[in-house]
C-alpha cells in the first residue's frame, strides 16, 4: 500500500530531476516541426485558425448550429474553437505517440537515455503549440465582445486534467507502438472519430437527457463544456464534472506512465 502511494511521488521526481533536459528536448520538437518551413512559427496559428473557419461554415452556417448563450455567428465560431484547441493539444500529442520510439531508435540502442522524458517532450511541444492557439481565442474573444470573463482565471484547473490525460495516452502509446507498429495507422481514425463524439461541434444539451451520462464517461466531453463555459459564457462549469474528468485524467497519467517504465525493459529487442 505504501509503494502505491508514493509511486506518484516517485514518478514526478524521476521527471522533475530531468527537467532541464525535458525542456532542452521540447524546445527541440517544437522549432524542428517548422525547420525548412519559410512561414516558419506562423503555421502554429495559421493552422487552427484555417480549421476554425471550416468547421464554423460548415457547422454553424450549413448546418446552423448552436451553442447558446449568445447570438449570431460569432458566439458559435469562439464556442467552437474554445473546445477544438483542447482537443488539438490531445490529439497533436497521441498522434504522434505510437510512432515516437521506432523513429528514434538511437536513444534505444546506442545511447543510456531516460526515454520515459520522449512522451513529456512532445506533450511540451504541442503545449506550446496549444498557447499559441489560445492567444489567439482570447484576443478574438476580447475584440468581439470587448472583455474578457473573470473565469479566465479558472484555466489551469482546466488545462491541466487535459495535459495529464495526453501524457497518460501518449506514454501507453509509445510503449506499446514499438511492439504493435500498426498501432501508428490505427489512431488517426480513432482520433477523428473521438473529435466527433467529444461535443466540440455540439452542445451537450443536444444530447437527449437520459443519455448525457453516457456520453460524459468520454472525459473530452466535459473538457468541451468547461472549455466554452470558462473562455466564452464566463460561467463556472460543474465541479462534478472537473472531479471526474480529473479523478480519471490522474489514473490513466500514472497508469500510462507505470505501463510505459514496465515495458522500457524490451524496447531494444522490439526494434
Amino acid at each position: 500500500m505504501l509503494n502505491v502511494t508514493l509511486f506518484p511521488l516517485r514518478a514526478l521526481a524521476n521527471l522533475w530531476a530531468k527537467r532541464e533536459l525535458i525542456a532542452h528536448f521540447t524546445w527541440r520538437e517544437f522549432v524542428g516541426r517548422y525547420r525548412g518551413a519559410h512561414l516558419g512559427l506562423v503555421l502554429s496559428v495559421a493552422s487552427p485558425l484555417l480549421l476554425m473557419v471550416v468547421y464554423t461554415v460548415v457547422f454553424g452556417f450549413l448546418f446552423k448550429g448552436s451553442f447558446g448563450g449568445g447570438d449570431g455567428k460569432v458566439p458559435f465560431a469562439l464556442a467552437l474553437f474554445s473546445a477544438l484547441i483542447f482537443f488539438q493539444l490531445f490529439g497533436d500529442t497521441i498522434g504522434r505517440a505510437s510512432s515516437l520510439l521506432a523513429t528514434n531508435p538511437g536513444f534505444i540502442t546506442k545511447v543510456v537515455f531516460p526515454l520515459e522524458i520522449l512522451p513529456v517532450t512532445l506533450l511540451g511541444s504541442s503545449f506550446l503549440h496549444f498557447l499559441c492557439s489560445l492567444a489567439v481565442l482570447l484576443t478574438g474573444i476580447f475584440l468581439m465582445t470587448h472583455a474578457l470573463p473573470w473565469t479566465v482565471l479558472l484555466l489551469p484547473l482546466l488545462i491541466l486534467p487535459v495535459l495529464m490525460l495526453s501524457l497518460g495516452i501518449a506514454w501507453a502509446l509509445a510503449a506499446l507502438g514499438i511492439y504493435f507498429r500498426d498501432l501508428e495507422a490505427l489512431v488517426p481514425p480513432l482520433l477523428m472519430a473521438l473529435t466527433f463524439l467529444s461535443a466540440i461541434f455540439y452542445p451537450l444539451s443536444t444530447i437527449p437527457q437520459e443519455y448525457q451520462w453516457i456520453a460524459l464517461l468520454n472525459p473530452f466531453v466535459g473538457f468541451s463544456e468547461m472549455a466554452r463555459a470558462i473562455l466564452v459564457f464566463g460561467v463556472v462549469p460543474d465541479w462534478r464534472v472537473w472531479l471526474y474528468c480529473f479523478g480519471i485524467s490522474l489514473v490513466i497519467c500514472l497508469g500510462g506512465y507505470f505501463s510505459f517504465m514496465r515495458l522500457k525493459k524490451g524496447f531494444s529487442d522490439a526494434l
